[in-house]
C-alpha cells in the first residue's frame, strides 16, 4: 500500500484504504478499481492523493488512531459549525464580507452572543460529545505511534481541524493534563482555525509566495477565531484562546500578538497567568497544527515523509513550538512508521527497499522491516525481514512515493491481480 498522487493514477489501480471527503464521508471504499471517471472527479474534487494495493506489502494492516465512524462525526460538526457562521455572516455582513467590516460588526456585537442559527448551537455542543468520545478512544490503550495514520491527502480546513484536535489531545494527556482541561483543549483545536472562512479561498489555495496583503489577510484569522469563539455556547474563554494563540511563537515572533512561550510544560503561578506568554493549552496545539501540515499535502507541497517531519519539528523546538512539548511529540513517535516505504542507505542491504513491520515501543526507531526490492529494485520473493535492534550498522530513510518512479508500473500490475 502507498499514496500515490492523483496525477499518477491509472485505471486499474485498487484502493487500499476508505477514501474520506472534507466532511469525513468516504467517497471510495476499500477494494474499489479506479477508472478513468474515478480519477477525473477526484481531480476535480481537489484530493491530491489515494492510498492504493502495491501488491507488495498489502498484508501489512494500516495503524488507526481513531475509528472511523468517529472521524466521520467530528469532522461533519466541524463542518456544520463552520456553515452556520457562515449563514449568520451572510444575514449579518452580506455576502464575502471583508474582515475589517466582519470585526467592526463584531465589536457593535460586544460581549453578546453570536446570533448563531439553532443548527449551529447544536453543532457546538455535539462536538463537546465528540471530544468525550475522542479522550475515551485516546485514552483506550492507543500510542502516538498512531499518529502517522492521521495524514490526510484532502487539504480542507475541516478534516486539519479534527486531525489537530486528535494530536492535541494525545499531547494533552502525555502532558498529564486534566480532563476539564483536555477538553478545553479540543474544542480549541476543532474550532482553532475558524477565523479562516474569512480569508479569501484563492489566497488559501495559492500554490506560490503570498504577497504581504495576503498574508496581512491571513494573520488575521487567529483575531477572528477568538472573537467568534469567544461568543459561542462553550463553558470557557480556553477554547477562544487556544484558537488565538496557535500562530504565536516561543520567542515572540508569532502573530497576531507577539506572546512569547515557556518552553517548559510545568510552570509557576506567576507564568500561568502572565497575559504576555502564551497558554500551555496553546502551545500544545500550536505543535499539533505544525505537525499536521507539515505531514498533509498543501497547495505549494507534497507531505513531508515522517523521519523528516519529525527533523522539521525538532529544528523549530524552542524558537518557534514548545521544546518540551515537541519532545513529547518526537520521543512517542516513530520515525518509520509500520507501513512506510523506506530505503535502506546503509550497511549489508544498502539499496534495498522495503516496508515496516512492526515499532518496538521500546526502541521507535529501529523497526523491523521486510525488505521487499533488492538493490535493483527487482522484487524478493517473500522478501527479508530486517530487525534494526539486531542488525545496528542497517540505516534507513522514509521513502516519498516520487523516490519511487521505477515502482509504478510494477504496482500497478500487481495491484491488478
Amino acid at each position: 500500500m502507498y499514496a500515490c498522487s492523483t496525477d499518477r493514477l491509472e485505471p486499474g489501480m485498487v484502493v487500499a484504504r476508505p477514501l474520506l471527503d472534507e466532511r469525513g464521508e468516504i467517497l471510495l471504499q476499500t477494494g474499489t478499481t479506479l477508472t478513468v471517471d474515478y480519477i477525473t472527479r477526484l481531480r476535480r474534487r481537489g484530493i491530491t492523493a489515494v492510498e492504493v494495493r502495491d501488491g507488495l506489502a498489502d498484508d501489512v494492516p494500516p495503524v488507526t488512531l481513531i475509528s472511523g465512524h468517529l472521524r466521520t462525526a467530528a469532522t461533519r460538526n466541524v463542518a456544520r459549525v463552520f456553515e452556520a457562521v457562515s449563514s449568520m455572516s451572510r444575514d449579518l455582513f452580506g455576502p464575502n464580507p471583508p474582515i475589517t467590516g466582519v470585526q467592526q460588526a463584531l465589536d457593535r456585537l460586544g460581549d453578546r452572543p453570536l446570533p448563531l442559527p439553532p443548527q449551529g448551537t447544536e453543532a457546538v455542543v455535539r462536538l463537546y460529545q465528540d471530544i468525550e468520545l475522542l479522550i475515551a478512544e485516546l485514552l483506550d490503550g492507543v500510542t502516538v505511534a498512531s499518529l502517522e495514520s492521521l495524514k490526510t491527502h484532502h487539504g480542507d480546513t475541516f478534516t486539519h481541524s479534527v486531525d489537530v484536535a486528535v494530536i492535541s489531545l494525545v499531547l494533552g494527556h502525555e502532558a498529564r493534563l486534566p480532563h476539564a482541561q483536555l477538553r478545553e483543549l479540543g474544542l480549541g483545536a476543532l474550532l482553532h482555525d475558524l477565523g479562516k472562512m474569512y480569508v479569501d479561498e484563492r489566497v488559501l489555495a495559492k500554490p506560490g509566495p503570498l504577497t504581504e496583503d495576503e498574508l496581512n489577510q491571513v494573520r488575521q484569522h487567529p483575531s477572528m477565531g477568538f472573537e467568534l469563539v469567544r461568543r459561542m455556547p462553550v463553558f470557557s474563554l480556553v477554547p477562544a484562546h487556544v484558537a488565538y494563540q496557535h500562530h504565536e511563537r516561543q520567542d515572540g515572533g508569532g502573530y497576531p500578538r507577539g506572546l512569547e512561550g515557556n518552553n517548559r510544560i510545568d510552570r509557576q503561578l506567576q507564568e500561568r497567568i502572565d497575559s504576555r506568554r502564551m497558554l500551555l493549552m496553546a502551545e500544545i496545539a500550536a505543535v499539533a497544527d505544525v505537525y499536521s501540515a507539515v505531514t498533509s499535502d498543501r497547495p505549494h507541497r507534497r507531505a513531508y515523509p515522517p523521519d523528516q517531519a519529525i527533523d522539521l519539528m525538532e529544528a523549530h523546538a524552542g524558537a518557534q513550538l514548545n521544546r518540551e512539548v515537541v519532545e513529547l511529540l518526537t520521543r512517542n513517535l516513530p520515525r518509520y512508521p509500520i507501513g512506510h516505504w523506506v530505503e535502506v542507505t546503509a550497511g549489508a542491504w544498502s539499496g534495498w527497499r522495503g516496508v515496516v513491520l512492526a515499532v518496538p515501543s521500546y526502541s521507535l526507531n529501529q523497526p523491523v522491516v521486510r525488505l521487499l526490492l533488492d538493490a535493483a529494485h527487482e522484487p524478493v520473493d517473500d522478501g527479508v525481514e530486517v530487525d534494526l535492534r539486531e542488525d545496528p550498522h542497517t540505516r534507513i530513510a522514509c521513502m516519498t512515493e516520487e523516490g519511487l518512479p521505477d515502482l509504478a508500473p510494477d504496482r500497478q500490475r500487481l495491484a491488478l491481480r
